[in-house]
C-alpha cells in the first residue's frame, strides 16, 4: 500500500513540476515598450548581411552595426576581439543571409588576421539608444543642456518703491 502512495506522490510532484515550469510571469502592466523589455541589450535579432553598410566599434567586445534601412544594432561578442578596434573591414560566418547570435554565426575582423570571434547577442536600437551607447563608451561627449531662458511676460515689470 505505501509503494502505491508513493508512486502517487511521486506523479503528482512531477505534474506540479511540469505545470510550473509552463506558467508564465506577467512583466508588468502591458504598457511598456519593447525597447525597455530589451533594455540590457541581450537580445536575439539578426540582421541580414546583405544590407550591413558600416560598424563602430565601442570597445573589445561591442560594436554598432548600421543597416541600409538606417538600423542600428548594438552587438556583443563572446570574448574580446583584439583586431576590432583598428580592422578596415568586417567578413562574416553563417551558414544563412543572416547574421544571428546562435547557429554559429561569427565576425572576422582584419584584412590580414583571421580573428572569428562568435556572436553572444544582437539587439536592435533606437537612434536614442544609439546615441546613448556612444556616450557610455566614450565615443562622443553628452551635449549639454542650456537651461531655458526666462519667458517674458507683459506686465510684470517690477517697480521700485521709494
Amino acid at each position: 500500500m505505501t509503494g502505491k502512495i508513493t508512486q502517487l506522490f511521486i506523479f503528482q510532484l512531477l505534474i506540479a513540476l511540469t505545470l510550473s515550469g509552463c506558467a508564465t510571469v506577467s512583466g508588468g502592466t502591458g504598457d511598456e515598450s519593447e525597447v525597455r523589455a530589451d533594455a540590457n541589450f541581450q537580445g536575439t535579432d539578426c540582421i541580414l548581411i546583405r544590407t550591413i553598410r558600416d560598424y563602430r566599434p565601442l570597445d573589445k567586445s561591442h560594436l554598432l552595426i548600421s543597416s541600409s534601412s538606417k538600423r542600428s544594432y548594438f552587438v556583443t561578442l563572446f570574448w574580446p576581439a583584439y583586431e576590432l578596434r583598428h580592422s578596415t573591414s568586417l567578413r562574416f560566418e553563417s551558414r544563412d543571409s543572416q547574421l544571428c547570435p546562435y547557429g554559429g554565426d561569427a565576425i572576422i575582423f582584419g584584412t590580414f588576421s583571421q580573428e572569428s570571434v562568435s556572436i553572444r547577442a544582437i539587439s536592435r536600437v533606437t537612434e536614442e539608444e544609439k546615441l546613448e551607447l556612444l556616450v557610455q563608451y566614450g565615443i562622443i561627449e553628452r551635449a549639454e543642456q542650456k537651461p531655458p531662458e526666462p519667458a517674458i511676460v507683459k506686465g510684470a515689470e517690477v517697480e521700485e518703491q521709494d
